[in-house]
């Protein structure tokens, strides 16, 4: 602990709260900070290392629990000793507690507590102990009372009962003194002599409701004599003459708790309408961002759908130039008459086997928006899939000599029958046909097989090019994904434009699935499921 005047760091969001506490710690002649939530109070505490914290559990931010358990546990902060002020009940030091049901447990770590409103004369005197915990000297445990009463029987009468019952009590000489003590440090109740009704006791009410408000007033009155109600209207309960030792404790404790129980309902009143009125800029933000993605959205949609339109268009169009270009490329292919050199002949093969893959992709692109738009519904029925299988490889004949590619199949002869759409397995097994002779090195081979698992046929396509990471199998799938390359493979695969996207929509709208296997560094294989022919039912 610091030897020089120590440091008291104030916690709290209650500014009536934190003026108070602050006024009366700097004429007691203590350094004081202060944090109105528990970020500050964070900062404050790993910056300033105050000698104590005087902290509320409820704070913005960092609420006072998780405040107290990073400074414990924070080796870069000495131990500090924490007093706590709050409205709210809390168990005792070191017992888990919740605040509500929903809550999570929490053991709460602290050195001492006292309830709002706070006894400033009280909260002085547990500082006080906190900061010398060598002392002996004891604190009362009840609450400070100060006695404005001249008539010394009287006080010492009042004085000897309350302090009997573990009140700490003042007994000032003149009521000019009982206002210097209520200026410096408030007490938590005022006792006064009433008896007369005189302006003396109407100035020392108005002077304590002014400098202290949060101090409890009971007159002291004789029953003879009817209190003034314009005093009565400031005074929070009454004693009268003559005193019994019980009866006294009690009035003086059930006033003093009607008073605290009434300020803990207010302090806490006012924390729940700021935090409602948060919640209702909260929500006015929220909704003010939710109309702004309602029409930004609507945007991109009027955008999607114009560039879909616009695809289809040029999808559409596309399709009569490519069957008059592969229509004269067939029939150049097929004239007897035409004496073409090997070069031209290959030339004109490679031709044919573009204009093939060019109309494939124009129907891929097509059936890929009538997919997502759910215009496309796949007709089922039964058919051979090994015959499906044979037509694609034809498609594909010309690409595969071209890249010097050889093939492998591996179709059992008793596999079920299949039951898809088979114009829409065509289609996915000629993407994946493209895209194995697309990746793979010319003298390698694509190798196609089929085999039945429970109620479907897995169908595998497999190429020997550059495998696809684990991490990124998954974003293949996407409309032109791009997979990452490093310098270990700058020959790996790139891009994969729209045909996995359309296989994976497909073989989802017939009821099977698609994935892909790779090891990473060579070779993938495309696998898809549909589902077997079982006969009618």
């Amino acid at each position: 602990m610091s030897t020089q005047t120590p440091t008291v760091l104030l916690m709290d969001e209650d500014a009536d709260s934190l003026e108070q506490l602050q006024t009366t710690l700097l004429r007691e002649g203590y350094r004081v900070l202060v944090a109105a939530d528990g970020h500050a109070g964070l900062r404050l505490a790993k910056s300033q290392e105050p000698d104590l914290i005087v902290s509320e559990v409820l704070l913005a931010g960092l609420d006072g629990y998780e405040v107290w358990q990073i400074i414990r546990t924070d080796k870069e902060i000495p131990p500090i000793p924490i007093l706590v002020t709050s409205a709210l009940a809390i168990p005792p030091r070191d017992v888990p507690w919740r605040p509500n049901q929903n809550a999570d447990w929490r053991l709460l770590s602290y050195d001492a507590f006292l309830p709002k409103p706070v006894d400033l004369r009280r909260i002085v005197r547990v500082i006080k102990k906190l900061l010398s915990p060598d002392s002996t000297a004891a604190i009362p445990g009840g609450a400070s009372v100060t006695i404005a009463i001249e008539d010394k029987e009287l006080q010492s009468m009042l004085a000897d009962i309350l302090r009997g019952n573990d009140f700490e009590v003042e007994t000032p000489d003149s009521i000019h003194r009982s206002l210097q003590l209520l200026a410096a440090v408030p007490p938590a109740v005022l006792l006064l002599d009433c008896r007369q009704n005189d302006e003396t006791a109407k100035n020392l009410i108005i002077k304590t409701k002014r400098s202290a408000p949060n101090t409890v007033i009971i007159p002291v009155v004789d029953p003879i004599n009817e209190l003034d109600s314009s005093l009565l209207e400031d005074c929070d309960g009454i004693l009268k003459l003559p005193f019994f030792p019980a009866q006294t404790v009690a009035i003086i404790s059930q006033t003093l708790d009607r008073r605290s129980t009434g300020r803990r309902t207010e302090l806490l009143s006012n924390r729940l309408v700021t935090t409602n009125r948060d919640l209702l800029d909260t929500q006015q933000v929220l909704r003010a961002q939710n109309e702004e993605l309602q029409y930004v959205n609507l945007e991109l949609r009027k955008l999607d759908s114009m560039k879909e339109m616009l695809t289809g268009m040029v999808v559409h169009d596309l399709r009569t130039p490519l069957a008059s270009i592969f229509g004269t490329l067939s029939y150049l292919s097929t004239d007897s008459d035409l004496e073409l050199s090997d070069m031209s002949e290959s030339l004109l093969t490679g031709a044919m086997a573009a204009a093939n893959q060019m109309v494939r992709l124009t129907e891929t692109l097509l059936e890929g928006q009538r997919l997502e738009k759910g215009n496309l519904k796949p007709d089922s029925e039964p058919f051979d899939l090994a015959t499906t299988v044979e037509v694609c490889l034809n498609q594909v004949t010309s690409l595969l000599a071209m890249h010097k590619l050889s093939v492998q199949t591996n179709i059992p002869d008793d596999l079920a029958m299949v039951f898809a759409d088979p114009h829409v397995t065509q289609r996915i097994l000629e993407n994946l046909l493209d895209n194995a002779i697309k990746f793979s090195p010319r003298g390698g081979t694509v190798a196609v097989g089929a085999v039945q698992e429970g109620e479907f046929i897995k169908v595998s396509v497999a190429d020997t090019g550059p495998g696809i990471p684990k991490e990124q199998q998954a974003e293949i799938f996407e409309q032109f994904a791009q997979l990452k390359t490093s310098e270990k493979t700058p020959s790996a695969r790139s891009g994969f434009g729209l045909g996995l996207t359309f296989c994976q929509l497909a073989t989802r709208a017939m009821g099977g699935s698609i994935w892909v296997e790779s090891d990473g560094e060579t070779g993938t294989t495309f696998l898809f499921t549909v589902p077997i022919y079982e006969g009618e039912e």
